[in-house]
């Protein structure tokens, strides 16, 4: 799935770095401090929402948005992801249309 976005957000011209696991995108953030995250929930070693919550906590990264792509798709769920300071939510299957108007939203290109 990571490997599918990076191929469709290159085909809009954006750059993208990619992290497979949430301790990488973690330090990725922090060393690199992108436009806009888009993280999903579930990682191979650490929950996205602890991952989101130390994007927050840090200086460098506190302040860039991050859209939550996640096949969890309940109110509570959507709920806790703007609780910790996701600027977006999309749930998959991914539509890259509305994923194209998010990030247009969020970064006005």
């Amino acid at each position: 799935m990571a490997h599918a976005l990076e191929i469709a957000l290159h085909a809009k011209d954006y750059k993208t770095l990619k992290a497979s696991k949430g301790h990488d995108g973690i330090r990725m953030a922090i060393g690199h401090t992108p436009d806009l995250i888009i993280l999903d929930i579930r990682l191979p070693d650490i929950e996205g929402w602890q991952v989101l919550s130390n994007f927050k906590a840090s200086d460098k990264a506190k302040n860039i948005p991050v859209i939550i792509l996640t096949q969890l798709n309940q109110m509570g769920d959507i709920n806790a992801g703007f609780d910790l300071g996701a600027t977006g939510y999309l749930t998959k299957p991914l539509d890259l249309h509305k994923l194209y108007k998010k990030i247009t939203e969020i970064l006005g290109d």
